[in-house]
């Protein structure tokens, strides 16, 4: 076995460097000279690259990958690209889907990989929206059951291997008196073990599934309240979990609204956090460069409480336009801060303003059929280049990293 990931390893990365290879002459825009990652901190990144470098050499490892955003997460696009990437580049590397929120649940954009549907009524709540109460979790959203009962059905769309699959899966919810029965609906052929804890049950399947769903219904007709938080979908294998963390409007403040982050980030101990929150922050024309330099701070500081060894990579924000009239120019302010926090506080950064472009560089992307109309978001194709852009740095780093090691 040992063997097999040794050949396989040097082979793919000595070959290609990255999964999808980028075509630069297709994007003459692409700063391809300033894709790297800036490293400040290489205590904590020098251990996550010596973790992934034995997880792809021995398969012996298992990696958590927290990626924190806004709408650019939410769809799953850029962070399903990611998660492929990593997961896919070599065999026996796909440890799980990871964190999840049924978004459709609430009537909101869901990821294109993982499909569900529901019976029942439910009231969605979301971090980013201000009159919106909590408690939230690590995902960010919360769904509140409205009915006596419902189904909650999901399942991989279009499943075409063992990727496409789980073998365990976290339920995270809040029943305020315990008057609910929460069921599994599986194939009877496949044996199941439960085993409860404070605010989430774990569910164990003999064989891997690609769907399922979930029974939760009202015992008695009390007064009680049914919160659910989202799933964790795990395959109990080593490897690397991508956990995709993102709720479309949200900021840096919205995080800090979620009461059970740090009680649920601690179930997966974070090896490495992107954070790609920023470009609602700076939307806003009272944006505030302290502010926004002490929320980020605050958030910081969770999950380092969490995990004081975690790689921590900012991500600076995309061009954008404000209301498409004209260059949001708060983008630099922004910068600054990512910059300074990098610096400052031993960490990582990758430059995608600069590296995309720069400033009005949202306008070719659109013009390159890589951006949406309103200037703000990518599409399926953007979002993807932008995945194999930053994995491109990434592996850059790592492998100068495992070459200076010899």
């Amino acid at each position: 076995m040992i063997f097999i990931f040794c050949f396989l390893f040097f082979n793919f990365f000595n070959a290609f460097g990255q999964f999808y290879p980028i075509n630069y002459n297709k994007y003459p825009f692409i700063n391809q000279e300033l894709n790297n990652l800036q490293i400040y901190g290489h205590k904590t990144w020098n251990r996550f690259f010596e973790k992934l470098d034995k997880q792809y050499k021995d398969g012996d490892k298992n990696i958590n990958i927290v990626h924190f955003g806004g709408s650019h997460i939410q769809a799953d696009i850029w962070s399903n690209r990611m998660r492929e990437n990593f997961q896919h580049s070599l065999p026996y590397n796909n440890a799980g889907r990871g964190f999840f929120f049924p978004f459709s649940l609430i009537n909101s954009n869901s990821s294109h990989v993982i499909k569900t549907s529901h019976s029942g009524k439910w009231e969605g709540f979301r971090n980013s929206v201000n009159y919106h109460r909590g408690p939230f979790g690590l995902t960010g959203a919360r769904a509140e059951l409205l009915d006596d009962s419902s189904i909650i059905n999901i399942w991989y769309n279009n499943p075409k291997n063992s990727y496409n699959s789980f073998q365990e899966i976290d339920l995270f919810f809040e029943d305020s008196i315990t008057n609910y029965e929460i069921r599994t609906i599986l194939d009877s052929s496949i044996k199941i073990k439960t085993k409860k804890f404070n605010g989430y049950i774990k569910y164990k399947f003999s064989s891997p599934v690609d769907s399922l769903s979930f029974l939760i219904k009202k015992k008695e007709n009390l007064e009680s309240k049914f919160y659910f938080f989202g799933f964790r979908l795990d395959n109990n294998k080593n490897g690397i979990s991508y956990h995709s963390i993102g709720v479309n409007g949200a900021s840096v403040p919205s995080y800090l609204r979620c009461e059970f982050l740090e009680k649920q980030l601690s179930l997966i101990i974070p090896d490495l956090v992107i954070f790609s929150i920023g470009i609602n922050d700076a939307y806003e024309e009272g944006f505030s460069k302290d502010f926004y330099f002490k929320n980020y701070d605050s958030l910081i500081q969770i999950v380092q409480k969490v995990n004081p060894n975690t790689a921590i990579l900012f991500t600076t924000n995309n061009d954008s336009y404000y209301k498409k009239e004209y260059p949001n120019k708060r983008v630099f302010q922004a910068r600054e801060v990512m910059f300074e926090l990098t610096k400052n506080k031993s960490f990582a950064v990758w430059d995608m303003f600069e590296i995309m472009g720069g400033l009005n560089s949202i306008k070719k992307w659109e013009t390159y059929r890589l951006a949406k109309e309103d200037l703000i978001h990518l599409n399926y194709k953007g979002y993807n280049l932008m995945a194999d852009l930053l994995f491109e740095a990434i592996i850059k780093s790592y492998k100068n990293h495992t070459n200076k090691r010899g």
